[in-house]
């Protein structure tokens, strides 16, 4: 028997329309998650948001873990995507350069803030914290300097020191619990990683 032939839908063939299910699905999820945490994760909760029935879920995950997973992903392709052009080695990047659009990404978002920073640190999130990390050392490395292994190690250490403090400046902001002008936040922050970055590194 023949197996039954996947016909294009309003143009749309069936491949992009699962593509497509599993986009909403993933964006609905970092939506809760960066709102309402990740103990609100739940089937029902991400397909009511990505307005999918069930089965469409598990069309696209296999399990909770695996749209967490997802989620992680989503979020770093968020961030890489703000601050690749900024790289120390492209065009016009610099070490200060990706460090302001780093912050300025997690200002402009604070789902996306939330998910990076606050919901890696414990719970359901938090194997994925170094993943994070890594992106973060590599955003800040030139690419030619990415196979010297104790540079990678001293900007780990700052990483994590960077991280933080900007996980805990960034979250308070979003909260309203700091007054300061977004320019004056993001100056402090950028002149913060270079204080960190100096201090370690005696650069």
């Amino acid at each position: 028997m023949n197996p039954p032939v996947s016909r294009p839908f309003r143009g749309v063939s069936a491949l992009d329309r699962r593509q497509n299910r599993h986009r909403q699905l993933v964006e609905a999820a970092f939506d809760i998650v960066g709102t309402k945490g990740a103990a609100h994760l739940s089937v029902g909760e991400v397909c009511l948001g990505a307005g999918l029935t069930k089965r469409y879920f598990y069309e696209s995950f296999g399990s909770m873990d695996e749209l967490s997973g997802a989620v992680v992903d989503y979020a770093i392709d968020r961030m890489v995507e703000r601050t690749e052009p900024f790289r120390p080695g492209q065009a016009g990047g610099s070490v200060h350069a990706g460090i302001k659009a780093f912050v300025e990404a997690l200002l402009d978002d604070g789902r996306l803030a939330r998910v990076l920073i606050t919901e890696t640190q414990v719970g359901a999130l938090s194997r994925f914290r170094g993943r994070i990390i890594e992106v973060g050392v590599a955003s800040l490395l030139p690419i030619d300097r990415l196979a010297e292994t104790a540079t990678i190690d001293r900007r780990r250490f700052i990483a994590y020191a960077q991280m933080g403090a900007l996980g805990e400046i960034c979250v308070a902001w979003h909260q309203g619990s700091m007054s300061m002008g977004r320019e004056e936040l993001v100056d402090g922050l950028v002149n913060l990683f270079a204080h960190i970055a100096s201090t370690y590194d005696g650069t």
